[in-house]
């Protein structure tokens, strides 16, 4: 089932499946977020969205979040 990012619950594991643009597609693949799952890590109220891959933690806008469709990774599908 996808969902947008704003949706995840916290500690969750997810892939994102589809970026709004070019630009932020480029960002998230240098920060390894597009090749493998990531956990939501947290959904701050009224803000943005926390989400690590690899140790790294990064804060996504709310509104950047809502633009991001996932989809729930396989179970046991660990970060690399």
């Amino acid at each position: 089932m996808m969902v947008a990012l704003s949706e995840v619950p916290s500690d969750e594991r997810v892939e994102l499946v589809d970026v709004p643009d070019d630009e932020c597609r480029a960002r998230l693949l240098r920060l390894g977020l597009l090749d493998g799952s990531v956990e939501c890590r947290r959904r701050i109220r009224n803000g943005p969205v926390v989400v690590r891959r690899r140790g790294t933690e990064v804060a996504l806008g709310r509104s950047l979040a809502r633009e991001i469709t996932v989809e729930r990774a396989p179970r046991g599908d660990a970060p690399r």
